[in-house]
């Protein structure tokens, strides 16, 4: 088959059509990208809303991606320690369990990031403050603007500058349960009170599902080609809620979204992110129409890739699978290789899969093995090649 154009490749792997390579999507942490953008001379590595794609690109993307959404700013955004940063949600954001260093510690800390090697310790950004936990509370409480133009207007630019070649998805980053547990309420307040206080947490989802249904609806307004939500609710081995809860909670909500989404645009495409393992709401998602499942962390139900492409891979496309919590950062260039290897051959064979690492490319990966995954996927993921032969 001649090469396809990048947009052209995802399109027909979303509709399980034959394509010359599998597709590839990288999604990096602006420790990981600093790093492997200064191999290539590219000044602008940014990430999160501000997002610029060009390092992506060099090393071969298929998509363009544009990040909204509750998590859109405060993981990617520079936080002094001690202070506390808030997003358009009313969320407070610093830095976790790191209050009590110095600046002489801070200043130790900070050599460990110009080495090329894995980073010793990355301080990350966690939510510290949650505006909803109790009832007073959601009374007094303001939603954004679903019709905010500091959000909205950027992807103008993008799908002028990028649709014609590349497939664009707008990721609503943290959409329904996670931004309930995660920001709005509290992790240890959701848990509680989804049994105790079972009105608040569903005025909170209400709530999330009127605002992402409205700014979704903005999104497709605009000629994206896929909206992603992301709602972690996947543990290592296990959902986090059973799925009978899930499906109480969050699939309703979601049906409600996406046939919103589709009265805009009947052919808009949507994709279904969770972490950990959320083998169990598979069918759901297929249900629910969902185009594209991921990011298929081998955790749990999500490690038998095999038996999941074989129940599932007809219904729906699968994103990621390769290991980033043990493979990507501590594995040899060998090992690398060979996991690249299998994940294609338990995903890709019969087309309708898309290779990604299974989270974001974190400051713990050494840069050799960035370049051992990008190597394999060149030698594996070539339709009428082994093993996609």
């Amino acid at each position: 088959m001649k090469e396809l154009k990048p947009r052209d490749r995802v399109l027909r792997t979303l509709r399980r059509e034959p394509v010359d390579r599998v597709p590839l999507f990288y999604r990096m942490k602006h420790e990981a990208k600093d790093k492997l953008a200064r191999v290539y001379g590219i000044e602008d590595s940014a990430t999160g809303r501000a997002h610029n794609p060009e390092l992506e690109l060099r090393l071969g993307n298929d998509i363009v991606l544009y990040q909204v959404g509750i998590n859109a700013d405060f993981s990617h955004r520079h936080i002094e320690i001690g202070e506390t940063w808030y997003n358009h949600f009313g969320v407070g954001y610093g830095k976790s369990g790191l209050q009590g260093r110095n600046e002489e510690e801070q200043a130790e800390f900070a050599k460990t990031q110009e080495y090329w090697g894995p980073a010793k310790v990355v301080p990350e950004n966690f939510p510290s403050f949650h505006p909803i936990t109790c009832e007073e509370d959601l009374k007094n409480y303001e939603w954004p603007d679903p019709n905010d133009s500091a959000i909205l207007d950027p992807i103008d630019d993008l799908v002028a500058k990028y649709q014609d070649d590349y497939f664009i998805m707008v990721d609503m980053s943290s959409t329904l349960i996670e931004a309930a547990y995660a920001h709005i309420v509290g992790t240890q307040n959701f848990f509680l009170m989804m049994f105790d206080r079972p009105d608040l947490i569903a005025a909170v989802l209400d709530g999330l599902t009127e605002y992402y249904t409205e700014i979704g609806k903005n999104i497709i307004k605009k000629g994206v080609d896929m909206v992603r939500v992301g709602d972690d609710v996947g543990a290592q081995q296990a959902m986090m809620i059973s799925p009978e809860q899930w499906r109480e909670l969050a699939k309703p909500r979601f049906k409600y979204m996406f046939d919103s989404w589709r009265k805009e645009n009947p052919d808009i495409y949507i994709k279904l992110h969770s972490c950990g393992d959320y083998s169990p709401i598979i069918p759901d998602e297929i249900e629910l129409g969902v185009d594209l499942s991921g990011l298929m962390q081998p955790t749990g139900g999500n490690k038998d890739q095999v038996g999941l492409k074989k129940k599932y891979g007809n219904d729906i496309a699968f994103v990621g699978g390769f290991d980033v919590q043990n493979l990507l950062p501590r594995g040899q260039v060998e090992d690398i290789r060979k996991g690249v290897l299998e994940v294609m051959q338990n995903l890709a064979v019969g087309g309708g899969y898309i290779f990604s690492p299974s989270h974001y490319i974190l400051a713990d990966v050494p840069v050799q093995n960035i370049y051992a995954m990008l190597e394999a996927q060149r030698d594996f993921g070539t339709y009428g090649r082994y093993p996609l032969d």
